[in-house]
C-alpha cells in the first residue's frame, strides 16, 4: 500500500511539500516556505508544520528529494532537517543554494546524492528517476517514482520552452516512455491552468529587454528573482553588446551567481560587471542595475533603492525601473510603494502589465498541462500547486481531455490519497498545519501572540499599573495608565481620569486575602479598564495589567 499526503502546496501558492509513504519508508517531495499575508505582522516566512512527519516515520525512515531550487519548493528545508536530519536528493545547483542556507543556521547535511537527469536513484521501495524540464531556474526536474503499488510521475514546476537561452529542453522522450510503461497517477503543476495557449519563451524576454537596453537614455534598474539565471545571463550578454556596465544588488542574488558561475550556469563577459564603489565612475546611460526585490519585499535591494538606503545609488530624474517578475498574489500593496517613490523621485516604471514582454512565466499554461497529460496517460490525474480555483480548473483541463469524475483527484492541504496495486483504494486525512516563523529570531510564532500583534498594531494597547501593599492589602499609591496607539486615551482626559477612579474602587471591592494574590488582583484591574473603556463607548485595545508589591 502506497499513500500520498499533502503537508503544503494546495490551495495556496508556495510551503509544497508532499510525502509519499510505503512500508515503513517515507520520501518526502519538497519542502518549501510561502510568502506572508499582510496580516501576519513580523512574520518572515510561512512554513510547513511537521508534526505528522515527526510522530508516524517509520523504520525505514525518511528521505528528501528536492524537484527545484525555487523558495516555494526549497525555502522550508533547514527547518525541517533541523528537526529531523535524513539524506538529502537534489541538483547540484539545489545543492549550492541549500548548503548556503543551512550554513547561517549552523545545520550539517547528512547524506547527499547529487541528481542528474535520468539517472536513477533508490530508497526503500521507491526508485526515482529525475526527468529535466524547462523552468525559470537551472537544474529543475519532474520525477518519474516507482512502486510496487504504482508507477507515478510528480510533475513538479515545468514549461516546454522550446527556445531556451540555455539551449537545454524538456526531456520530452522519458514522459512518453512512462506514458507507454503505464503511469498510475499524473500529479501535475496548476498554477497557470487558467492561462490559455503556451507559456512563452525566454527568448522572447531576451528581446522585450533588449528594447529597453539599447535605448536607454539614462539609467536602467532591473527587478527580477534572484534565482532567474537565464534571465541574468542575458542581461549580461545583452550589456556586453550595447558596451553597458552591470551591478548587482542584493544578498541572495550575489549568493545565487556565485552558485551559478561554480556550476557553469552562468558566464560574465569580459569587462561588464562592477561593484557599488565604481558607480559614481559611469555614466547613467551607461549602467544597468539588476535588484532583488521584485515582490517589494521591506528590506530588498529594491527597495532600499527607491528610499535611499544604498550608497552611491538612488532614483533620478529619467531612470527607469523594470519590474521583470510576475506580481505573487498578496504583494501588490508592497510592490505599489515602491512604483509610488520611483515616480516620486522622477523615475518611471514599466512592469508585465505595461509590456508583456519583459516577463514570461515558468509555468506551463493550458496546452502544455494537456501535452503532459497526453503523454504520460496517467490512470489517476491529481492538481497540485497552486490555489483552489487553480486546481480546480486543472481538474476541468482533465475533464475536458475525457477523464471520467472519479479518476480526478483534486485534494487539499491535509488530505491523503491511497494507493494499492494501481488503483486508489481510499482517501484519508493527516495532521497540516501551518507555522509563522518570526522576521528576526526565526522562531515560531503561535496564534495568540499573532492574535497580541493584530491587537496592537490595529488598537493600540493600555498599561494600567496598581501598587499593593502585600502586608496591609491596599493600594499603595494611585493608579498609573501607560498607553500607546491608543487614540481614546490621547484625546480624552476625562476617560484616563475614569479608569483610575474604577482602579481605585477595587481597594473596597477586594478582601484583604484577595488584595494579596496577584493574580486576583491583576484579573480585577483588566476587567474594570475594559469596563471603563465599554461603557464610554471606546474601542477595547490590548489591556496588559502590572501589578506591582511592596
Amino acid at each position: 500500500m502506497l499513500k500520498i499526503s499533502f503537508l503544503g502546496g494546495l490551495g495556496e501558492f508556495g510551503r509544497n511539500m508532499t510525502l509519499y509513504e510505503k512500508d515503513g519508508h517515507t520520501l518526502i517531495v519538497d519542502c518549501g516556505m510561502m510568502f506572508p499575508e499582510t496580516d501576519l505582522p513580523g512574520v518572515d516566512r510561512v512554513i510547513p508544520d511537521f508534526q505528522y512527519l515527526m510522530e508516524t516515520r517509520g523504520a525505514g525512515g525518511c528521505a528528501l528529494l528536492i524537484t527545484h531550487a525555487h523558495e516555494d519548493h526549497l525555502g522550508a528545508v533547514p527547518f525541517l532537517l533541523r528537526q529531523l536530519p535524513m539524506p538529502v536528493m537534489a541538483s547540484p545547483f539545489a545543492l549550492g543554494l541549500l548548503e548556503n542556507k543551512l550554513e547561517e543556521m549552523d545545520i550539517e547535511l547528512q547524506e547527499v546524492r547529487e541528481l542528474s537527469n535520468g539517472k536513477k536513484e533508490t530508497f526503500g521501495p521507491f526508485e526515482i528517476e529525475p526527468i529535466y524540464v524547462t523552468h525559470s531556474i537551472p537544474e529543475a526536474f519532474s520525477m518519474a517514482i516507482r512502486t510496487g503499488d504504482g508507477t507515478f510521475v510528480h510533475s513538479s514546476d515545468f514549461k516546454f520552452d522550446q527556445t531556451p537561452l540555455d539551449g537545454r529542453l524538456t526531456s520530452f522522450n522519458r514522459f512518453q516512455d512512462y506514458g507507454g510503461m503505464g503511469v498510475t497517477a499524473l500529479l501535475v503543476d496548476s498554477t497557470n491552468s487558467e492561462v490559455g495557449g503556451m507559456a512563452g519563451s525566454e527568448k522572447t524576454v531576451f528581446k522585450g529587454l533588449e528594447s529597453h537596453i539599447s535605448s536607454a537614455g539614462e539609467r536602467l534598474i532591473i527587478s527580477l528573482f534572484s534565482t532567474n539565471i537565464q534571465r541574468i545571463q542575458g542581461i549580461l550578454d545583452l550589456a556586453s553588446r550595447y558596451r553597458k556596465k552591470v551591478v548587482f544588488l542584493g544578498r541572495s542574488l550575489l549568493g545565487n551567481i556565485e552558485v551559478s558561475e561554480r556550476l557553469g550556469h552562468l558566464k560574465y563577459p569580459p569587462n561588464v560587471v562592477i561593484g557599488t564603489e565604481d558607480i559614481p565612475k559611469v555614466r547613467p546611460s551607461d549602467m544597468i542595475v539588476v535588484a532583488t526585490g521584485s515582490q517589494g519585499e521591506p528590506f530588498s535591494a529594491m527597495s532600499r533603492i527607491a528610499f535611499d538606503e544604498i550608497k552611491n545609488i538612488s532614483i533620478r530624474e529619467g531612470d527607469t525601473v523594470i519590474f521583470s517578475a510576475r506580481i505573487i498574489p498578496g504583494n501588490e500593496k508592497r510592490i505599489g510603494r515602491i512604483i509610488n517613490q520611483v515616480y516620486r523621485k522622477g523615475g518611471r516604471v514599466v512592469t508585465p502589465a505595461e509590456d508583456p514582454s519583459i516577463h514570461v512565466s515558468g509555468h506551463g499554461a493550458k496546452e502544455e498541462i494537456k501535452l503532459l497529460a497526453s503523454w504520460v496517460r496517467g490512470k489517476y490525474y491529481v492538481p497540485i500547486h497552486g490555489e483552489f480555483r487553480q486546481l480546480k480548473e486543472n481538474g476541468e483541463l482533465a475533464r475536458e481531455m475525457g477523464y471520467p469524475d472519479e479518476r480526478i483527484l483534486v485534494s487539499e492541504v491535509g488530505d491523503s490519497l491511497v494507493f494499492e496495486n494501481g488503483e486508489l483504494i481510499g482517501r484519508s486525512n493527516v495532521p497540516a498545519g501551518t507555522i509563522w516563523l518570526d522576521g528576526e529570531s526565526g522562531d515560531p510564532v503561535g496564534k495568540l501572540l499573532l492574535r497580541d500583534r493584530r491587537h496592537l498594531g490595529n488598537e493600540g494597547f493600555v498599561l494600567p499599573i496598581v501598587v499593593v501593599n502585600s502586608q496591609d492589602g491596599r493600594f499603595e499609591a494611585d493608579p498609573e495608565i501607560i498607553h500607546r496607539g491608543y487614540p481614546p486615551l490621547e484625546n480624552q482626559q476625562d476617560l484616563s481620569d475614569d479608569i483610575k477612579r474604577a482602579l481605585r474602587n477595587l481597594a473596597g471591592e477586594l478582601t484583604r486575602d484577595e488584595m494579596r494574590d496577584q493574580n486576583i488582583v491583576r484579573a480585577r484591574v483588566k476587567s474594570a479598564v475594559k469596563k471603563t473603556l465599554k461603557k464610554n463607548d471606546a474601542k477595547i485595545p490590548l489591556v496588559i495589567p502590572v501589578v506591582m508589591e511592596v
